[in-house]
């Protein structure tokens, strides 16, 4: 089953980067955009009315209108629990947030989006069953 990633981020080039950078490392993904949070609580509820809720969410923490820690509560609510957060200003107090709603961790968009790409495709590959993976041998 092709895997369903939601990039939620107020800047419309980390959707494009991550997107190139994810296709080096994967090949059977679509991605799912939204520009905050408000956005992708809605395209969540779509892909949970369609059957196939997203399989990793990467989520920006600073964003207009809903805000990636509130938009984190809502999606984990929903049952979503592949969220991770992605910041450029990452502190104790950032994790400690994350964790309480609900997010699997954090990523820094300071250590460079191909590296946070390559995190992202590792995790995602361990989301399949290991009977996928063995094809790859």
């Amino acid at each position: 089953m092709t895997l369903r990633i939601l990039i939620v981020d107020d800047e419309p080039a980390i959707h494009e980067v991550m997107d190139a950078y994810l296709k080096k490392f994967l090949d059977d993904f679509e991605i799912i955009t939204a520009a905050n949070g408000n956005d992708a609580v809605s395209m969540a509820e779509d892909c949970i009315k369609q059957g196939h809720p997203p399989d990793f969410v990467l989520m920006d923490m600073k964003m207009p209108e809903m805000g990636g820690l509130d938009c984190t509560r809502v999606l984990t609510k929903l049952g979503i629990n592949n969220i991770h957060l992605l910041t450029a200003y990452f502190d104790k107090d950032s994790m400690k947030q994350a964790v309480e709603v609900g997010a699997k961790g954090v990523l820094k968009k300071s250590e460079g989006f191909a590296s946070v790409a390559k995190k992202v495709a590792d995790m995602v590959r361990g989301t399949r069953e290991p009977a996928s993976a063995s094809h790859h041998a």
